[in-house]
């Protein structure tokens, strides 16, 4: 039996899917969250690249989200059944990122009025258009009332999750997403996955 262990922030973050994909697929791993306090120069020295997180099966290391992630829903069975299914959950992946990824460096803006400026004309632009290619994605596969590739969870659907917790606690409130039942339900499937939902009770909390 494989021995997996991730190190990274204890926040969900660029860690987050990896925990949920070992969830998914029922695997034990060894959780190492590190504190800032802990995040020193000599720490940062020990690791691959410099930086978190770093991902441990078996003695071998990869040190990308990314490379973690497809890895892990390959092995375990949530990347598709085709080649054509894999891109389509690429494409979910890389729509998520663009939503997420200028969205979470406002958190780390020194100023709360400038972050909340920035959120909104996020929100009331770019994300908007986003997050209906993601809702008509989604409904192009069963009607919406299923996941976003095939039958079952994959990566996509982990992606998606992860970035909504992460946009739901953002400091400025008028999002508008409830313009998106079909997505909201699929949240709602996803936590109720019997290895995901316990997973999802006994975690840490984190705001991001």
């Amino acid at each position: 039996m494989a021995s997996y262990k991730l190190e990274y922030f204890d926040v969900r973050g660029c860690g987050e899917v990896t925990r949920m994909l070992l969830a998914l697929a029922g695997k034990k791993f060894e959780d190492v969250r590190i504190t800032l306090e802990q995040y020193t120069d000599e720490y940062k020295k020990k690791l691959p690249c410099g930086q978190l997180p770093v991902f441990d099966v078996d003695g071998k290391q990869l040190v990308d989200s990314t490379a973690i992630n497809s890895y892990l829903a390959r092995e375990f069975g949530y990347y598709g059944s085709s080649s054509w299914e894999a891109a389509l959950i690429d494409q979910v992946v890389g729509v998520v990122s663009d939503i997420w990824t200028p969205l979470i460096e406002t958190v780390f803006m020194p100023d709360e009025a400038a972050q909340i400026a920035k959120q909104k004309e996020l929100f009331d632009g770019k994300v908007q258009g986003l997050m209906k290619f993601l809702e008509d994605a989604l409904c192009k596969n069963g009607e919406g009332d299923g996941f976003f590739v095939g039958d079952k969870i994959s990566l996509a659907d982990l992606n998606f999750h992860t970035a909504m917790e992460t946009l739901e606690n953002l400091k400025y409130t008028d999002k508008n997403l409830d313009k998106y039942p079909k997505l909201a339900a699929l949240r709602t499937r996803i936590s109720a996955d019997k290895g995901l939902s316990e997973y999802l009770a006994a975690r840490p909390t984190s705001p991001i």
